[in-house]
């Protein structure tokens, strides 16, 4: 998602971006998303904050639809809604100046072109939830068959080491 300064007019630039699955894989190997049903899509407009032709860029825009991603409990897909505001200031980056690189609050361009898709990435891994359901009475799986509890109702005993762990945790503390 690479653009190029000098086709940034007056009007700005409009952006109306798929954000695709092998995007979201190649962006964000270890999150284990993906577009849902309804896909994923960035608009928005690249702007020039001001009237020199060396002003900084603006990003100002939405990422909307959802993701799909497996489920904390049963690990079937859960689907997340994202509706994501988007600003983003970039500045050109001015040689020798040693507190730039520690400034987070805006992102340095050194060519004649900026790359959206880094701060996209870290909007949409900000967005989705650490534990995602894909209901929020989610049974999960059983810890004895491994049957799915949104499937089938399971009838197995909680496992014996689980009821062991829990006497043994109050002995100690009976005996405190």
């Amino acid at each position: 998602m690479q653009y190029k300064i000098k086709d940034i007019g007056d009007d700005g630039l409009v952006l109306n971006v798929p954000l695709t699955a092998d995007w979201l894989a190649a962006s964000c190997p270890d999150a284990e998303i993906k577009p849902g049903r309804s896909g994923l899509r960035l608009r928005g407009v690249l702007q020039r904050s001001g009237a020199a032709r060396d002003a900084d860029i603006l990003l100002r825009g939405d990422i909307r639809g959802s993701v799909e991603a497996p489920c904390s409990r049963c690990l079937e897909p859960a689907r997340i809604d994202l509706n994501v505001p988007v600003v983003i200031t970039y500045v050109e980056r001015e040689t020798g100046d040693p507190e730039e690189a520690d400034d987070p609050d805006v992102v340095y361009f050194d060519s004649d072109s900026i790359d959206i898709a880094p701060e996209v990435r870290d909007e949409i891994l900000l967005a989705v939830p650490l534990s995602p359901l894909c209901i929020e009475s989610c049974p999960g799986l059983c810890p004895v068959c491994g049957g799915n509890r949104n499937v089938t109702a399971c009838d197995c005993a909680p496992p014996r080491e689980a009821e062991d762990l829990k006497q043994n945790v109050f002995a100690k503390l009976k005996l405190s």
